[in-house]
């Protein structure tokens, strides 16, 4: 992404990045590109499916550092894709090369894949540590540029497109901002040693060059915005003063140097071209127009919450939307399909024999599109995007494009309206009822019958998403498979309180397990579910509170207890006896079971472990009776003190409901050796093991 070979070709010229120490400002940060690279800079599990926890811990540690050097973060994030299409070949072109990189990890090889939740839980990170963010409409590089320039402050981020904004603070690359390496000066304040670019000192190692030819140099270098044709035959290595590896980049800052602005270039430009110059002087032109900054509306909305009225297509998001999507509060997706009618997926490590881990999810994405595009609009200006098919129908559909073994494809999906009340509008839905929206919800998500009262509150979403996921995934997920995404959710929840942080998981380290495809398969299938409930959770409004991401998976975790499952190691032999993860697992184990029915129930149990779950009514009052008790003991463990809360509140209702506060410490399991003398399996079982807790 940004422009070919100009931030390699920057970061080796030492005339043109400057070290600067770094403190005691406001700094512009694109949020997109920072969580990308946050997870990669600390090499974090990108086989697995993600480990979210430490990924959490990376972002805290981040902005801690900043604060300590009196760095005052805003942090923009991109949206949906743009209206107008200009990027979306760009954007195919980075799932395909996705899908590769997927498919590659899926097999041991080398490969970049980054996990599905990462900017849930960089988000939720931001509001827990209360850093000042928005989230664009569409993507946010202009909006950056133009709120860095208005406020005259520096940008953070690796997209070369920022070296052509006129930025007057400059701009700090990633690779060169040691945030982690912080300093002290004279006067003993810490700081953060870096390096700083600025388009003056571009223009003036180029015999101080108009910087109004920088635009014209990233279009013919090529860039996200512009896609000229017959271009790439023309080569500009006679024309560089300075040689080197990047004489390509460097003759064409050398050519355009000579001329005194844009006009003059790109005459003379067009007489290197032997065809197309009509198209070849538009695209200039244009390209040319998306660097030219303006005020923007996000220094308003970061000092005021106040919105800027929408403007062309755009203007079909309701107000209420908008706002929730500039807080953080929706996922942008509803601005790709209310306005583009089309989504993209992002590949996941899985297994690419099988159909894409997406599909198990649709029926869910079928009624956030109902309830996006369907429903009488209330603005005349709005049928426009209304979504009705070209049949004449009142159907409605938004192109999916996905993977089909290793190739994007496209797909028609229906958007799917809810049995729960007709004429649901978008407009007006914020306003309906709780109830309503819930049973919306446990609609798409095939509760009809919920024992609410045996089922935390703060853990529902999650309870209903593996409920979901346990009857529609592909292969059908066995008892094994959801012991050890729920032991995994029990690491997650306890592993960061200090009186229980060493009683979560006992777990044999065997070095390095291969990666299972078909395990993977499944739970970037779970992800995928929980990824689209979070979505139409956002959008009803938090009917249910939103989990915190970050303690919900772990996959590095989760795919070494399925691997000790597999061997027949009991669950209670990971857990120590008595402990509060041993009965929360019990207790969740029970909660998810309790909202299948006994064909499900059948599916995913074999022999002793079926007759134990319960198809009588004896064993459904036995379950409700010890989901009660889960309720209880979460209740207990939400009001314990952690040695490190400060006084940051945990997201979503659940500080609302509870008004505990968010947990801080460190996050790392515990790997013990619990069987010595032989391994343990189901033909030498210990006689914990025997005990039927776990039934």
């Amino acid at each position: 992404m940004g422009v070919h070979g100009l931030k390699s070709y920057i970061e080796s010229n030492k005339n043109i990045l400057k070290h600067l120490p770094f403190r005691d400002s406001q700094l512009i940060i694109d949020g997109s590109n920072l969580y990308y690279n946050l997870y990669y800079y600390f090499q974090l599990d990108l086989i697995h499916g993600g480990d979210y926890d430490a990924f959490k811990d990376s972002i805290k540690q981040f902005f801690k550092n900043l604060k300590a050097c009196d760095i005052r973060p805003y942090v923009v994030l991109d949206g949906g894709a743009d209206h107008t299409g200009k990027k979306f070949e760009t954007h195919k072109a980075e799932i395909n090369r996705r899908i590769r990189n997927a498919h590659n990890l899926s097999l041991g090889r080398r490969g970049t894949c980054p996990p599905l939740l990462m900017k849930n839980v960089f988000i939720q990170t931001l509001q827990e540590l209360k850093v000042p963010f928005v989230q664009c409409l569409e993507e946010a590089d202009w909006e950056i540029a133009a709120l860095a320039k208005q406020w005259n402050c520096p940008v953070l981020s690796n997209d070369s497109d920022f070296f052509i904004f006129d930025l007057p603070a400059g701009l700090f690359l990633w690779v060169s901002f040691q945030w982690k390496n912080i300093r002290v000066n004279r006067l003993n304040k810490k700081y953060i040693p870096t390096k700083h670019y600025t388009v003056e000192r571009l223009c003036a190692y180029f015999n101080n060059m108009n910087k109004e030819l920088l635009p014209v140099s990233a279009c013919i270098l090529g860039n996200d915005y512009t896609n000229l044709q017959n271009v790439a035959s023309l080569s500009w290595e006679g024309h560089s003063v300075h040689g080197g590896n990047f004489a390509h980049v460097d003759g064409l800052l050398c050519w355009l140097s000579q001329f005194p602005g844009p006009e003059a270039s790109i005459d003379e430009f067009l007489e290197l071209i032997p065809h197309n110059k009509v198209e070849v002087q538009e695209a200039l032109f244009k390209g040319i127009k998306e660097y030219e900054l303006k005020i923007g509306s996000l220094a308003q909305f970061f000092h005021s919450k106040t919105l800027t009225p929408c403007s062309g297509p755009l203007r079909a998001l309701p107000t209420w939307t908008v706002r929730h999507i500039f807080e953080g509060k929706m996922v942008s997706v509803i601005v790709d399909v209310l306005v583009l009618k089309r989504v993209l997926f992002k590949p996941q490590v899985e297994n690419f024999k099988r159909p894409s881990c997406s599909e198990t999810s649709r029926p869910i994405r079928q009624v956030i599109y109902g309830l996006i595009l369907l429903g009488e609009q209330q603005m005349a200006d709005k049928h426009v995007f209304a979504a009705k098919a070209s049949t004449g129908t009142d159907k409605c559909y938004v192109q999916e494009f996905d993977r089909e073994e290793l190739h994007l494809t496209s797909s028609e999906v229906e958007a799917i309206g809810t049995n729960v009340k007709e004429g649901l509008q978008l407009e007006t839905l914020w306003k309906e009822p709780h109830t309503l929206r819930l049973q919306v919800f446990l609609e798409a998500f095939g509760v009809l019958s919920v024992p609410f009262r045996g089922i935390p509150h703060h853990l529902q979403l999650q309870v209903f998403v593996t409920r979901f996921w346990l009857v529609n995934a592909q292969p059908q997920p066995n008892q094994l498979h959801l012991w050890g995404l729920l032991l995994g959710m029990v690491h997650g929840r306890l592993s960061n309180k200090p009186k229980t942080k060493t009683d979560t998981l006992r777990l044999q380290c065997r070095g390095k397990i291969p990666l299972d495809r078909e395990v993977s398969h499944l739970y970037s299938q779970w992800q995928s579910c929980l990824k689209w409930g979070l979505c139409l959770n956002c959008l009803l409004c938090l009917p249910l509170p939103e989990p915190e991401c970050a303690r919900l998976f772990r996959g590095s975790l989760v795919h070494q207890v399925f691997h000790e499952l597999k061997r027949g190691i009991k669950p209670e032999s990971m857990l120590v006896s008595g402990s509060k993860a041993e009965h929360l697992f019990r207790q969740l184990n029970d909660a998810v079971l309790s909202v299948l029915d006994e064909d499900d129930l059948k599916r995913i149990s074999a022999g002793d472990v079926h007759r134990s779950l319960g198809s009588t009514q004896s064993d459904q009052r036995s379950k409700n009776r010890s989901a009660d008790k889960l309720s209880s003991c979460l209740e207990d463990l939400m009001y314990e003190d952690t040695e490190d809360c400060n006084d940051e509140e945990v997201n979503g209702e659940e500080r609302k409901a509870k008004g505990h506060k968010a947990d801080t410490t460190d996050l790392s399991y515990h790997i013990r050796t619990r069987h010595k003398a032989k391994e343990r399996n189901t033909k030498h079982p210990s006689k914990k093991s025997e005990r039927r807790c776990f039934e």
